[in-house]
């Protein structure tokens, strides 16, 4: 239990890091205009999010209205539960970390940890109670301002 969950914070570590790096190439070559296919399909499938939210992610997660899915999987491992939900928003980073605060807050996460700024947003930490395990890692995407996207891992101790 103790390797898992240092396996999360080293991988919300070099995701932050990745975040960072992408944040900071001001000097790159200009960027290309997104394949609006790729957005709009993408826009159409997560227009009904309850639809593409994982099977196994607790039903009072909050999702923002706006949310864009883009990976949504859930498992069984070990007669154990996990989730991976990847997804983007065009809301404030003040507003999702507000919400996300509150309700990481509510979990009464044990051995928690949350970086928060005005860029980044990483919230980790174990709920005994409920037996689970949460991640959050996110962000404002470089490539498409005004844009924020986060990473979210829930697992069953």
């Amino acid at each position: 239990m103790k390797i898992s969950r240092l396996m999360y914070l080293l991988l919300s570590i070099l995701v932050l890091i990745g975040l960072s790096a992408c944040q900071s190439s001001k000097s790159g070559p200009a960027q290309q205009p997104p394949d609006t296919g790729a957005v709009q399909n993408m826009t159409a499938g997560a227009q009904g999010h309850d639809e593409q939210r994982p099977e196994y992610l607790p039903a009072d997660f909050p999702l923002p209205d706006d949310v864009k899915i883009s990976t949504s999987h859930s498992e069984i491992k070990d007669g154990k539960k996990s989730v991976l939900l990847i997804f983007s928003t065009e809301e404030d980073m003040a507003t999702i970390t507000k919400l996300y605060k509150d309700y990481f807050k509510s979990q009464n996460l044990d051995d928690s940890g949350q970086t928060i700024g005005d860029k980044n947003i990483i919230i980790q930490g174990d709920n005994p109670d409920k037996n689970e395990s949460w991640s959050m890692i996110g962000g404002r995407l470089s490539s498409n301002e005004g844009v924020i996207e986060l990473n979210v891992t829930w697992t069953e101790l």
